[in-house]
């Protein structure tokens, strides 16, 4: 697969940490017993999942430093490798006290021998406001590398980025790690929407977080009653027919995500939770 048909959609933390996964093409299957198979043929829509007019609550201590969540990664049924969703704790940033937000993603023995993968990203994220102050990205798939460094000036009301250019930007704004947190902590209207403010790639835009429905689903960490969320960017942008994004987070304060599944156009992609430690 060429790098131009790799799909570019970076909107999301799960997004993140899997497009360069997605950007081989596909090779045999490596051994059954360290797959997890999981149909990704029919994502919920609005409508399609129970529970349309509950709201769940906010959910204020959803992210906790120390919260450590490691993911099996399946392109179809090919185990690719491996993804984290961290929180390691609160350091000061500019003065200011944040919360790092980190996410990883690895591939596997199997597949790193024809494409190898290793993703980082980190937010600092407010520890009040919880809008986000830096965004920084590490990227190898396969020959490509990049690397991405975003700082938020509130008082200029601009992104900077690493090669000086900037561009506007909303009050209290969300990147693309920071986005997934802040769903985390809000209320959520099973059937309606969750709205903020989004910025990355040089734009900002609005984001919508639809809260499909309820719904329990199994992984290799265990069976979990959930809510699932789709992120849609209302500007369309850099979203625009790129596919589906699917999230299911327990329903309980934790709003811990247990899965991910995605529908390109290349192809497939599930992110299943095999184990979680909680933070503080």
């Amino acid at each position: 697969m060429s790098r131009r048909s790799r799909p570019s959609a970076l909107a999301l933390p799960v997004w993140c940490l899997v497009a360069g996964l997605l950007a081989a093409s596909p090779a045999p299957a490596a051994d059954p017993a360290d797959s997890a198979r999981v149909d990704t043929e029919d994502l919920p829509s609005a409508g399609a999942l129970p529970g349309s007019g509950e709201v769940l609550p906010p959910s204020p201590r959803a992210v906790r430093p120390g919260e450590s969540l490691r993911f099996s990664v399946q392109y179809g049924v090919i185990h690719a490798g491996s993804a984290w969703l961290e929180v390691p704790g609160a350091r000061e940033y500019e003065g200011r006290p944040v919360v790092m937000l980190v996410a990883r993603a690895e591939s596997n023995g199997f597949f790193s021998s024809f494409y190898k993968v290793r993703n980082r990203i980190e937010s600092y994220w407010d520890s009040t406001g919880h809008y986000s102050l830096r965004y920084t990205e590490k990227r190898r798939e396969g020959k490509y590398h990049a690397e991405s460094d975003i700082r938020f000036d509130y008082d200029r009301q601009e992104a900077v980025y690493k090669d000086g250019r900037t561009f506007p930007i909303p009050p209290n704004v969300q990147d693309a790690l920071s986005s997934f947190y802040y769903t985390r902590l809000q209320a959520l209207p099973l059937g309606g929407s969750v709205m903020f403010d989004y910025h990355a790639s040089k734009k900002s835009a609005p984001m919508e977080v639809r809260v499909l429905g309820r719904q329990k689903v199994k992984t290799p960490a265990g069976t979990f009653s959930c809510v699932a969320i789709e992120p849609v960017l209302k500007a369309g942008g850099i979203f625009k027919n790129k596919g589906r994004l699917v999230i299911w987070l327990t329903d309980d304060d934790r709003r811990m995500p247990v899965m991910m599944k995605s529908k390109v156009k290349v192809g497939s992609i599930s992110v299943l939770l095999v184990e979680a430690r909680s933070g503080a």
